[in-house]
């Protein structure tokens, strides 16, 4: 406090910078006084990395600042009780031989600099998990509400760039629609989407299963709460409508056919509404009663599920896109071909680019727009395998969480699924692995080792 005097004095009478001091008073004591805070914190303001970037280009994003101090903050908070405890979890041992062989990695790699930060970004995902699980389930509850909030305040920011503002980008204007592709403040609308796509599953099956679970309902805010989830879940899935990203609206509709089958309690309920919904949806589509626009973008993202060599293809302005995965696909392969084994090095994908990119693709874009040709490319068929193995393990341990479990535990359960489904599959046209998104994957990842230790054999409500 006092050196918060001091500064005070120093900066003089303006109001702004006072205001601010005063908030990042406030804001360091809260989460010393409750480390876990720092992370919430950091899920709410990691998406805002890339716009932070683009107006001042800080050596930290507040995100990672957030974090840090929340990690700093649980240490000294250990060491002060004598309780420094590192839990351990399901599906740590596949992540750790993940990470180790990723770090391994940099000592082929051609540039260390580029991998070590993508390194960390992993690291970092340990690092949540095992704050949430040593903090006290009403702060874990918090965490939960935090990222939800996060993807509400997204979501409501894209909507109005893409409805209401009536201005945007002219590279985002939607061909012959008066509206503008949504992204939110991570500038691009992909990574925005993918977030939408990870938060619409986990709000629609916590707030679907809070509003009808007979056992929680004495709590009086449960139906409030569950609401709340589900208006959450629908304005996530309107911002990802918004953003017209093919690869997230095809992780959509997986993670929903997943929802379908999990959410009900009898699975065979949500099979006979699944394929009603299939039927229908395919009778519109032959009926033309989809739009002619998202008709045209769902038949473009099936073109784009190839590998193909575009060496001679004529580029268009219609098909630049696809073309510019394609390319990167191809190199991406080449990459791979070369080092098949141990690959290039973690996180060296746009280090090693230059040497296999077709002629009219220089750039190398930071990464290959399919996540399993990057990995691939980077750490090989041992590297591919780990990573594999690692997200085998994390879904057997939430299908675990799910078995376990009645009521909302249950629901949310079924939301990580069909979240990790979403994800799986826009990978392959894009990396979620961007704009501080690990946090939310990390917190994903703790949630369903709480639901394993909180279900009993008798499965609890």
């Amino acid at each position: 406090m006092a050196l918060g005097t001091g500064a005070l004095t120093l900066l003089g009478p303006d109001p702004r910078i006072l205001g601010g001091v005063l908030l990042a008073l406030l804001l360091f004591i809260g989460i010393l006084w409750v480390p876990e805070a720092g992370l919430g914190l950091a899920l709410i303001a990691g998406p805002f990395a890339p716009l932070e970037n683009e107006i001042a280009r800080p050596p930290l994003n507040s995100a990672q600042i957030f974090l840090g101090l929340a990690l700093l903050a649980w240490t000294w908070r250990g060491l002060a009780r004598r309780d420094l405890r590192v839990p351990s979890w399901g599906w740590g041992w596949a992540y750790g031989l993940y990470l180790g062989y990723t770090l391994l990695s940099l000592l082929w790699a051609a540039s260390w600099e580029e991998g070590l930060p993508e390194w960390i970004k992993w690291a970092q995902i340990g690092l949540v998990v095992i704050l949430v699980r040593t903090a006290q389930p009403p702060v874990q509850r918090g965490l939960l509400g935090a990222a939800l909030l996060s993807g509400a305040l997204q979501a409501g920011v894209g909507l109005w760039q893409a409805v209401l503002r009536g201005t945007g980008p002219e590279h985002f204007r939607l061909p012959g629609l008066p509206f503008y592709r949504a992204y939110g403040t991570f500038q691009q609308p992909n990574p925005f989407a993918g977030m939408m796509g990870l938060i619409a599953p986990v709000a629609l099956g916590l707030g679907w299963s809070l509003w009808r679970d007979p056992e929680i309902q004495r709590w009086r805010w449960a139906r409030p709460v569950g609401l709340g989830a589900l208006g959450v879940g629908i304005l996530s899935l309107l911002g990802l409508l918004a953003s017209w990203s093919r690869g997230a609206w095809l992780g959509a509709g997986m993670a929903g056919l997943v929802l379908l089958l999990m959410l009900p309690a009898r699975a065979r309920h949500g099979l006979a509404i699944g394929s009603l919904l299939m039927l229908l949806s395919a009778l519109a589509w032959t009926a033309g009663m989809i739009p002619t626009p998202i008709q045209a973008r769902l038949a473009g993202a099936l073109e784009e599920i190839q590998v193909a060599d575009v060496r001679g293809v004529e580029v268009t302005e219609a098909n630049f896109a696809v073309i510019e995965r394609l390319a990167h696909w191809q190199a991406a392969v080449e990459m791979f071909q070369a080092r098949p084994w141990l690959g290039v090095g973690f996180g060296n994908y746009a280090a090693a680019y230059p040497a296999y990119a077709l002629i009219r693709w220089p750039n190398p874009l930071g990464h290959a727009h399919n996540i399993y040709l990057n990995v691939a490319a980077e750490t090989g068929l041992i590297g591919l395998a780990l990573y594999l193995l690692l997200w085998a393990v994390i879904g057997a341990r939430t299908w675990a969480a799910w078995r376990g479990n009645v009521g909302w535990r249950r629901g949310l359960a079924a939301g990580l699924m069909a979240a990790w489904a979403h994800l799986h599959v826009h990978h392959f046209f894009d990396n979620l692995y961007v704009a501080n998104l690990p946090l939310l994957l990390a917190l994903y990842g703790a949630w369903a080792e709480i639901l394993i230790s909180e279900g009993k054999p008798g499965k609890r409500g």
